[in-house]
Order: structure tokens, then sequence, then C-alpha cells
């Protein structure tokens, strides 16, 4: 995965962060963490991830107006970003992609659903 080098994860919940980081450490990524959208907004400014995997529940400023702001961004409006929800009916799937999201995941999240984002992800990247 030589264009993924770092990836921004924002979920409100310190266990997932901290699995999800987990996974992505594994394969030797850069993981920068965020609790809301708008520490997510602040921490992509700075580390310019080369991937976000967002969670939609979140206090503050949630996962899909996050996505919306990031695509609605020139800066950051092709960068992959993957939806984390819990919630998995085609209508929530929707929901999602027409935020901005390119991939949708349903919790809770394995090492080999967090694989298969990044190779995903990374044909994202390869396309552009």
């Amino acid at each position: 995965m030589s264009n993924i080098r770092s990836v921004c994860i924002v979920d409100d919940s310190p266990g997932m962060r901290k699995m999800g980081a987990g996974f992505l450490q594994k394969a030797d990524i850069e993981v920068h963490l965020a609790k809301d959208g708008y520490e997510a907004l602040r921490v992509i400014r700075e580390a310019r991830p080369d991937a976000c995997f967002i969670d939609i529940e979140m206090p503050n400023l949630d996962g899909l107006k996050l996505a919306s702001i990031l695509r609605a961004s020139t800066q950051f409006k092709h960068l992959p970003i993957a939806m984390l929800s819990s919630a998995s009916s085609p209508f929530d799937i929707q929901k999602g992609l027409l935020a901005g999201a390119d991939l949708y995941l349903t919790k809770p999240f394995t090492g080999d659903k967090i694989a298969k984002a990044l190779i995903d992800m990374e044909a994202i990247i390869d396309e552009q």
C-alpha cells in the first residue's frame, strides 16, 4: 500500500480509535486520531493524511457533515474517506456515500475489513 502512508481515524470512542490504530500500525501506517469532526479538521489540515476512516455518530460535528466539508474543500476533495457505522441498512449506507464517503464499513470492523478498505483506497488514489 505504497500510496497510503498515513491515515486519520475519527471516532468518539477511544476503544474504536485504539483498535483501528492497532490494525493500521501493524501495516506500518502512521495514524492520526481525532475524537470528533472539529478535531479531525485540525488534524487533517496539520497532518495531511492519505486517507480517513470517519465514524458517523459523533458529538459536535458528525461524520456526515465532516465528509461534506472535506468534499467541498479544494484541498481535501479527493481524500479517500471510509465511513464507519454500526448502522447497515441500505438507507444508512446511501446516506454515507451521498455525504462524500468512498467506502462504508460496518462496525465492528476487523483487520480484514481494514485491509480491504486500504486496498480500495489505494485504487481510488491511483485513479486520481
